[in-house]
């Protein structure tokens, strides 16, 4: 199916694949979800890759544990679909790349806010002041298990002023913390940039995970709940490990979550 595309998005396609690790662009006017439309065609071993899949909206998009994300004009979403053998990111790796993934898009977000306090909350949030600012969902593919699909949400320019009263105090957008709007489309680029970056930089064993994570997260040295099933640990964040699991130190000693729903324990 044809799809117009306006200009400045047309201009940004052929940067990001002139110029960027991404080899195709599909862009979209509305998607339910772009990491469900990419899920969708992983399974298309002809597919050039690493593949970009970007929507103006998104109507259906997901977080972690099936959470819907809301999305109002001026967000940035967007899933690259990656494949393993050419990119490098064997399955083992992919715990990791959610982080890295998250320290990209802090990075990138700082560019636009330098006087504001861009950091990560483990494993897959990005938090703008104290609110979250976005997310990442990864999904491998269910039908070639070599496909990975990096989902990414961003609130810019979707000022939370207009957003549902119970997210008011949680979350917020790049537009929210000044008057010089940000655009997507420059965002977008900036993340890519910071994400080839970061990658390239652990894939060649020039990066020290544990220490870089610390400078950035909102946890360490903060009081938390970790809640995975039923199981229920509180205690102190000291950090992550070199693998990415999230130590708490309890009174029984240090644990190793390596996975969960992190929250603050000073959070209502």
């Amino acid at each position: 199916m044809s799809r117009t595309i306006p200009p400045e998005i047309a201009d940004a396609i052929l940067r990001i694949e002139a110029q960027t690790f991404v080899r195709r662009v599909e862009w979209f006017e509305e998607l339910g979800s772009t990491n469900d439309y990419a899920l969708s065609i992983a399974g298309q071993l002809s597919l050039e890759t690493p593949r970009l899949i970007w929507a103006h909206r998104q109507h259906a998009g997901r977080g972690r544990s099936g959470h819907a994300w809301w999305s109002a004009p001026g967000a940035l979403t967007f899933s690259l679909l990656l494949d393993a053998e050419t990119s490098g990111l064997i399955p083992s790796t992919w715990p990791i790349v959610s982080l890295l993934t998250g320290m990209a898009i802090a990075a990138a977000l700082e560019e636009f806010r330098p006087n504001a306090a861009v950091g990560v909350k483990w494993p897959n949030d990005i938090w703008l002041g104290d609110r979250k600012v976005g997310g990442i969902l990864m999904e491998p593919s269910p039908v070639n298990p070599a496909r990975l699909v990096v989902g990414i949400g961003v609130n810019v320019a979707n000022s939370f002023v207009e957003a549902p009263p119970e997210l008011r105090s949680i979350a917020t957008a790049l537009s929210d913390h000044s008057p010089q709007h940000a655009m997507p489309v420059a965002v977008l680029l900036g993340i890519l940039e910071h994400w080839d970056r970061v990658i390239s930089e652990f894939l060649n064993d020039d990066w020290d995970l544990a220490a870089l994570w610390r400078r950035r997260c909102v946890l360490t040295d903060r009081a938390v709940r970790v809640t995975t099933g039923d199981s229920l640990t509180e205690g102190v964040c000291r950090g992550i490990d070199t693998s990415g699991a999230l130590l708490i130190e309890t009174s029984k000693g240090l644990i190793r979550q390596v996975a969960g729903t992190v929250r603050l324990l000073s959070e209502r």
